[in-house]
């Protein structure tokens, strides 16, 4: 694995640095642009990923109060996650629920009024997508090719205000949560019934927390049976989960593959006990007193080292104004090889057609293909 340890150590390196250089904060900048920017500059094979959301069936409720923006109802619901409440063309979003028959509205969203006896259909069409959601293709439900067409999120707001149908194929967007960070699949109507909506999306790139050279990343020595690590005088912490942790021996610490007392051996770090317990993926044996680091993972495939790697020469060299175009000029030329490589299947074993459970068929066509 290529690990942020590995790109510093190959900064340091290549700018004829050394132990002295302690602060070194110019070179982890340098990786960590550079590691932004390939994450940013494209939609690489490697961030491509399958999502799933699973639909909530809506329920009818009885209205028993309404005041300040809290709806009580008569008798519970069984759901627990609705985000939208609906009284005739009125719809208002659901900020909070405290039981199964009290729910507060949001503060800018919410009904002028209710009267006692009122029904309110209850739905849910706010759907989290995965934290590491960049942006997605279109969604596919169980039954149908393709789930409605994409609209513009000021058209699903238009479309549920004053005609909020219901049923698939669903019209669908992207916006922010409203109650929390990140983003949600909207669904236009509302679905009627639990199923399963696929699509296929493009995931942000791990965050870089651990280069392994801070102190607590190898504090002390460990001991490791199996998957089993244990730790004398280590601060181990949560953060650290995904993170590699390689292995050197009694003597020396854990150097790159390159170097003189390179690794012994590595594995990813599944889970965190405490201070001195943590789990990996993967059996290590290793002795008592074992020198080891934690680091996190570059995540790219391999045909994008080489592109790390003089990504980070260039920005470090434009950080510290020396040598900018050779490094620019290196880092090109390994950017266009790794783009020339981002293919997961050849393309000679590609269907000429797309067929449907629905009976039909459209051939491909050739990217520059006119349509008039």
């Amino acid at each position: 694995m290529l690990t942020y340890f590995d790109v510093v150590e190959h900064l340091i390196s290549a700018s004829f640095g050394g132990p002295q250089d302690a602060e070194q904060r110019d070179i982890r900048t340098a990786v960590h642009r550079c590691y932004a920017e390939l994450s940013n500059i494209k939609d690489w094979s490697w961030q491509h990923v399958h999502g799933r959301v699973i639909t909530v069936a809506p329920e009818t409720g009885s209205v028993d109060s309404y005041s300040s923006g809290t709806l009580t109802l008569s008798s519970g619901l069984i759901g627990t996650s609705f985000t939208h409440v609906q009284k005739g063309q009125v719809v208002a979003r659901i900020k909070s629920r405290t039981s199964s028959s009290v729910y507060v509205l949001d503060d800018d969203v919410q009904f002028p009024s209710l009267t006692s006896g009122d029904a309110v259909t209850f739905y849910k069409t706010l759907y989290p997508l995965p934290s590491d959601f960049r942006n997605l293709d279109e969604p596919s439900d169980e039954f149908n090719w393709w789930s409605g067409s994409y609209i513009t999120p000021d058209e699903a707001m238009k479309m549920e205000r004053v005609n909020n149908q219901t049923g698939a194929p669903l019209n669908w967007t992207v916006i922010k949560d409203p109650n929390g960070d990140g983003y949600v699949l909207k669904l236009i109507g509302y679905p009627t019934s639990v199923e399963t909506v696929d699509f296929t999306y493009r995931r942000s790139l791990r965050s870089l927390r651990w280069s392994g050279h801070e102190t607590a990343a190898r504090a002390g020595t460990v001991t490791s049976s199996g998957t089993s690590v244990t730790g004398s005088t280590t601060t181990l912490s949560s953060s650290m989960v995904g993170a590699v942790m390689r292995f050197g021996d009694t003597s020396n610490s854990p150097g790159p593959i390159t170097s003189i007392s390179p690794y012994v051996a590595e594995s990813k770090v599944a889970a965190v006990g405490g201070a001195t317990d943590a789990t990996l993926s993967d059996s290590v044996t290793a002795a008592g007193g074992t020198k080891y680091l934690v680091t996190d993972p570059i995540d790219l495939p391999q045909h994008m080292h080489n592109c790390m790697l003089s990504g980070a020469e260039y920005w470090l060299a434009r950080i510290r104004s020396s040598n900018v175009e050779e490094k620019y000029s290196l880092y090109q030329r390994d950017l266009r090889l790794a783009m020339e490589s981002d293919q997961l299947a050849p393309l000679s074993g590609r269907s000429q057609q797309i067929w449907s459970d629905g009976g039909w068929r459209s051939p491909l066509l050739a990217d520059n293909f006119n349509y008039a």
